[in-house]
């Protein structure tokens, strides 16, 4: 196994007759590390087209097996928004509802202490009326002669 040593990037990239983005590209693909000095089977991974290929359909595959699954978590997380946009739309109806109920409560409690405040009103009208009915009755009659002359 022979070791080749190359004193830059650019100078391999040029021995390998490809550019240095493509060199830096080959190289992630094939975790080698572009140290100065290279052996003939990183070379070789470096120089060949048909390997990098092969590993971008790869992770072309992988992508496209990755966006699947993603659009499928996308759809499940619309659905699932849909059903919380669903609950809460409910739960806003059920609150104006209830606010509703409210409101003819509260009404129908002033009404009801109104009539309250009437009848307790009359009543006391009535005692009142009545007190003065007994206090008239409790007074000694007197007679004709005397309310005559009095």
């Amino acid at each position: 196994m022979t070791e080749h040593k190359f004193n830059s990037i650019s100078e391999l990239a040029e021995h390998l007759k490809i550019s240095r983005t493509t060199l830096y590209r080959r190289a992630n693909l094939s975790d080698i590390n572009l140290t100065g000095v290279y052996s003939d089977e990183q070379l070789e991974l470096l120089s060949s087209v048909h390997q990098t290929v092969q590993q971008l359909n790869s992770s072309t595959e992988q992508t496209g097996q990755l966006s699947e699954q993603t659009e499928q978590q996308i759809k499940f997380l619309n659905k699932e928004i849909s059903a919380k946009d669903k609950q809460i739309k409910f739960l806003s109806d059920q609150l104006k509802e209830k606010d509703l109920q409210i409101s003819l409560l509260n009404k129908n409690l002033d009404q009801a202490q109104q009539l309250q405040l009437i009848a307790e009103q009359r009543l006391t009208e009535t005692n009142k009326t009545l007190i003065e009915y007994q206090e008239k009755e409790n007074q000694p009659k007197k007679g004709f002669w005397h309310r005559l002359f009095k």
